[in-house]
């Protein structure tokens, strides 16, 4: 009879296993189905959902059998089903915030919100949720074992105050972030030159730090106190377009105008050449100082984003030179006139 008993909760663990199998296949058949329409908000809660449907069915196939074997699990005056729905808990609390994760990828991912702008709040309140929901969970859990949960916050109060003097930079920093965040005045993917003169990408706000990524590729990571605590140059607020300049001399003598004509059409050619889409791009030429032996100047092109200055810049120089050699425009090397007297 025993050995009747326990073949069938075997079956029963069999049974739910395979039965999690047919399920993961019926929700990639209607993840097909999802994904001809026009939302993919549909595919992504399916794909955030699927696993945790699948580790559901093999718990209760686990719980089915031991509850017909007839075998309670105890500790102390708890059974089975105490565990059981903790174990539930947890499942659904890692559904939600798997699907919620989806939620914030997708709602964020779509053309009517500025993605620069709601990348880093997303993130950081995406976290922020995270948290409450385990949250949540775990006083619900808490709750159900007769764990009084008033008392317990009353207490957390108290020692509250005790903990937060002792992790005041942790505080600091976690009020940091808040400030970051709420200012939008710094984003996840942003380009900036911190005060010791460091360029990188903002990769990452988290709780605790900002971390950066340098154009070499080093990660460098800053409390978010210090980060806050600093002047630091943003290339992309408000907006990513950026004016690079370019110093030029030409010989004193030459017509300023036909050079500030013969320059312009360089800038030009480079910008068709490098393809920049920045708008409203129109070279400007400005005239700067009487230098030692020439007369400089400047010219000011709009590029995309700062990062393209460098092959931007090598191309206007090779074009710059080109063009001043065909109309026989001198750029001057330095010199001295010395006079003798006799």
């Amino acid at each position: 009879m025993f050995e009747n008993q326990l073949l069938i909760a075997a079956l029963i663990v069999v049974g739910f296993f395979l039965a999690s199998f047919v399920v993961t296949i019926f929700l990639s058949v209607i993840e097909k189905i999802a994904s001809k329409t026009e939302t993919t908000l549909d595919d992504d809660l399916i794909k955030a959902a699927k696993l945790p449907i699948r580790y559901l069915f093999i718990l209760l196939g686990f719980y089915y059998a031991i509850k017909y074997y007839g075998m309670e699990l105890k500790w102390k005056h708890y059974v089975a089903a105490d565990f059981f729905y903790a174990l539930i808990i947890l499942l659904v609390c890692f559904t939600v915030s798997r699907m919620t994760k989806a939620l914030f990828v997708w709602y964020e991912n779509q053309d009517r919100l500025s993605r620069r702008n709601s990348k880093t709040i997303f993130v950081f309140v995406q976290k922020v949720v995270s948290v409450s929901i385990y949250a949540i969970a775990l006083m619900l859990i808490l709750g159900h074992f007769g764990v009084e949960i008033a008392p317990l916050l009353a207490g957390l109060g108290v020692v509250g105050l005790a903990v937060a003097l002792g992790l005041q930079k942790t505080l600091e920093n976690l009020f940091a972030a808040l400030f970051l965040v709420m200012d939008k005045s710094i984003n996840i993917g942003d380009y900036i030159q911190l005060e010791d003169g460091t360029k990188a990408f903002i990769e990452d706000v988290s709780w605790r730090s900002v971390r950066i990524r340098t154009i070499s590729g080093n990660t460098v990571i800053l409390p978010n106190s210090v980060f806050v605590g600093q002047k630091i140059s943003s290339y992309d607020y408000p907006e990513s377009p950026y004016s690079m300049e370019l110093p030029v001399g030409v010989a004193y003598g030459t017509d300023l105008d036909f050079v500030e004509e013969v320059a312009i059409r360089a800038a030009t050619n480079v910008i068709e050449t490098m393809k920049i889409k920045t708008k409203k791009n129109k070279p400007l030429v400005r005239f700067k100082t009487f230098g030692d032996s020439s007369i400089n100047f400047i010219l000011i092109v709009k590029i995309d984003k700062v990062t393209d200055e460098s092959p931007i810049k090598h191309a206007l120089i090779k074009e710059i030179y080109k063009e001043f050699k065909k109309e026989n425009i001198e750029i001057p090397f330095p010199q001295r006139v010395i006079h003798q007297k006799k």
